[in-house]
């Protein structure tokens, strides 16, 4: 059948299994004919799954709740471990911004409707704040770091590589690590007519996620490599090898506890007004079991080049 793959600089999953042919092999051992489709912005994806573009998209928990809320068909075959040094939300160091509390009023970069949303908003709602509390401002990661510095915003919900590249200055610092609010996982999701295509097909495309996760985590210069290439952001190899470090790598298949995580965002989300409807993640359950033996990727190192 056919398969559509959308691919954007913040899945890096999928941007590996795109940009690296040899990790599309078992694909196409399969018998399956694997498109792929590179776009600039994850928020796309969800367009483009409407329009029928891709069929097989990887993006944040965000944007996938997002899209089950505007009524597309979707099922999760797979999501990272929990990334809880990742992303944290970050300040100049003169400022006298200390704690989320202070955030109330503040101008705050982003990237809308990614998982950064559901940080922030997290970040937010544990002190009493509002989604309408601060002035969210939609920013690339390359451009944040810039408007910070020269003033233009007062925080910025940073992920890695960025991160930690920001902070080798020591004029930036951080007010809340991402970990202690949410899990932070990329996801998974393909439309219903992959789902009917069958679970030979579903295994097929997890295990090869499984397989292009720990390619990066064994070979994390290689990668680094990679991504400094065809991402293009202005980060050098070395930085974003760097970057790559301090993530675990490893693609699961969705169980209880990720549902549940995935429940928790759906019903904040809604509360602060930012879904169309409630959403009911249980519907987005495949129809019969992956098989997990898969996930395990012993014999990668995080520290292997």
């Amino acid at each position: 059948m056919k398969i559509s793959i959308g691919a954007h600089p913040s899945n890096l999953t999928l941007t590996a299994l795109t940009h690296y042919q040899p990790l599309q092999q078992p694909l196409r051992d399969a018998g399956l004919s694997p498109e792929f489709y590179w776009y600039p912005e994850g928020r796309m994806m969800h367009a483009l799954a409407v329009a029928g573009k891709v069929n097989v998209i990887g993006t944040g928990t965000t944007r996938a709740i997002t899209a089950q809320a505007d009524g597309v068909i979707l099922a999760y075959i797979g999501a990272s471990k929990p990334r809880l040094s990742w992303s944290s939300i970050v300040v100049p160091a003169r400022s006298d911004i200390v704690a989320a509390g202070d955030l109330d009023g503040k101008r705050i970069g982003f990237i809308e409707g990614s998982f950064q949303t559901y940080f922030l908003l997290a970040a937010l709602d544990r002190v009493g704040l509002n989604y309408t509390s601060i002035h969210g401002i939609n920013l690339k990661p390359g451009e944040s770091l810039a408007a910070l510095r020269a003033g233009r915003i007062d925080a910025w919900v940073a992920m890695d590589p960025y991160l930690s590249d920001a902070l080798e200055g020591g004029d930036i610092r951080k007010i809340q690590d991402c970990g202690d609010l949410i899990a932070n996982r990329s996801v998974f999701w393909v439309l219903s007519e992959v789902v009917a295509a069958g679970p030979k097909v579903i295994q097929t495309l997890f295990n090869t996620l499984v397989a292009t996760d720990a390619w990066i985590g064994g070979h994390l210069g290689q990668a680094g490599e990679l991504f400094s290439s065809v991402i293009a952001n202005g980060l050098s190899a070395a930085s974003w090898t760097q970057g790559l470090k301090s993530r675990d790598w490893g693609i699961l298949p969705p169980d209880r506890q990720f549902f549940t995580e995935q429940q928790a965002e759906a019903d904040l989300l809604f509360k602060h007004g930012l879904l169309k409807q409630p959403v009911d993640i249980s519907q987005s359950m495949l129809p019969f079991q992956l098989d997990g033996l898969a996930t395990h990727t012993r014999g990668y190192s995080n520290g292997r080049t």
